[in-house]
């Protein structure tokens, strides 16, 4: 048992004696000592002895007293001429005062009426201890009793949680508390299910991080490789230096691409966390990078085209965050749509919530890489081979679900990739 057991249980312990110090001395000074008295039905019972006693004499009165006896009532006291109570009871002198006194032949029989405290004598013959004795010790043993199992109870998923801090401090990510707090509906049962929040968020992070290192550390591999490749080439066959020198700048620019990428993604992240909302207005917004994307789309024959429903949703988030959101979905799009298509724009809302859909005229993409093409650094079947790292749909998707929407890929009817964003609207 912990530390938090040992306090509760002498809290409650301490608690309940003081408890029933208090009753006991309120009803010492409320119930009339008129009250404290034989019952009216042990008086009767005395009366009944005291004449059996008078009249039949000591044979008959004892054959009674066992028949009440074996119905376990308060018997009247018969104390017997030596001055022992008939049942081996004890009785004070001061009570044998007040005491009725038949005389049989020249013999002292005494006969008293059972008090309230008075119990039945024991079966056995044994004499039991005067009240409260039982009383006090039944009350001691029903209030350690009671006080151990709530201390229990509430210290045992305060011990279960410290355990489970102790595993996650040392490593182990997957450790939980709902299945040993079970169906507690109280607020360390609410504490135990926040700590099972906290960990498999931290799990959650974790592992991305994971797994971005081991995608950074492939792309990173793959040019170095080719610069290393090139650089040998070169010493090999010094004619060849010109062309190893551009294929190591190309390198280099994929290389500068994907530091860039990465932190952007970093970027995201920190802002996320740090910057406060404020009110953005999405067709504003949307208006400004339609047109920086307009200059990218004609150099491609590519038109951007934004259509909007009305009023504007407005949204509450990171402006930056956001326009770096629409900026790299539609680039992605204008990158893929062909010659003389057309880049659909859409802004509206529903359900309380904006909604923005951008779609290209372009191939679109494997029903089976549709959740993929969020992942980092992947590339599908439709990649055009261009130097771009494959963070920009991930940022995008990182951003939108740091701002409580969601992002969606489809593939259009008419052809074509459509992204489809949503956000929580103000008002």
């Amino acid at each position: 048992m912990g530390r938090l057991f040992w306090k509760l249980f002498f809290a409650f312990v301490a608690a309940l004696a003081v408890a029933a110090l208090l009753v006991a001395l309120a009803l010492s000074l409320i119930w009339p000592r008129e009250g404290r008295g034989p019952r009216p039905q042990s008086v009767l019972m005395a009366d009944t002895v005291e004449v059996l006693l008078r009249e039949q004499g000591p044979p008959a009165t004892v054959a009674l007293l066992e028949i009440w006896r074996a119905q376990q009532v308060p018997l009247p006291l018969l104390v017997r001429p030596d001055g022992s109570e008939q049942f081996g009871r004890t009785v004070s002198a001061e009570r044998l005062e007040g005491a009725r006194v038949v005389s049989i032949e020249g013999a002292q029989w005494k006969v008293l009426a059972a008090a309230r405290g008075d119990r039945p004598p024991s079966a056995a013959g044994v004499p039991l201890p005067p009240p409260p004795f039982l009383e006090v010790v039944a009350l001691l043993i029903g209030a350690l009793t009671f006080s151990a199992a709530l201390a229990w109870y509430l210290s045992r998923p305060v011990r279960h949680l410290s355990q489970a801090f102790d595993a996650l401090a040392g490593g182990d990510l997957g450790v939980r508390t709902a299945a040993r707090i079970g169906r507690r509906r109280d607020e360390i049962a609410d504490l135990g299910r926040g700590f099972d929040r906290m960990a498999a968020r931290i799990e959650q992070l974790v592992d991305a991080q994971r797994r971005l290192l081991h995608d950074v550390s492939h792309e990173l591999r793959s040019p170095l490789a080719r610069m290393s490749a090139a650089i040998g080439l070169a010493r090999q066959d010094p004619s060849r230096i010109e062309a190893m020198l551009e294929r190591v700048e190309r390198e280099t620019a994929r290389l500068d691409t994907l530091v860039g990428e990465l932190l952007g993604l970093a970027r995201l992240e920190h802002d996320a966390a740090h910057t406060l909302p404020q009110p953005v207005a999405l067709d504003a917004l949307l208006h400004d990078v339609a047109g920086d994307a307009r200059f990218e789309a004609a150099a491609r024959d590519v038109e951007v085209m934004l259509s909007t429903d009305g009023a504007g949703p407005v949204v509450k988030g990171q402006v930056e965050l956001l326009r770096r959101t629409f900026d790299n979905v539609l680039r992605n799009a204008v990158k893929y749509a062909p010659a003389g298509s057309v880049v659909h724009i859409a802004l509206g809302r529903a359900d309380g919530r904006a909604c923005v859909s951008i779609s290209d005229g372009g191939c679109g993409v494997a029903d089976g890489e549709l959740e993929r093409i969020f992942d980092p650094f992947f590339r599908g079947e439709r990649s055009d081979g261009s130097h771009g790292a494959g963070l920009g749909l991930s940022i995008a998707r990182r951003a939108v679900e740091a701002h409580g929407g969601d992002i969606r890929a489809s593939n259009a009817e008419g052809g074509g990739l459509r992204v489809d964003i949503r956000l929580p609207a103000e008002g």
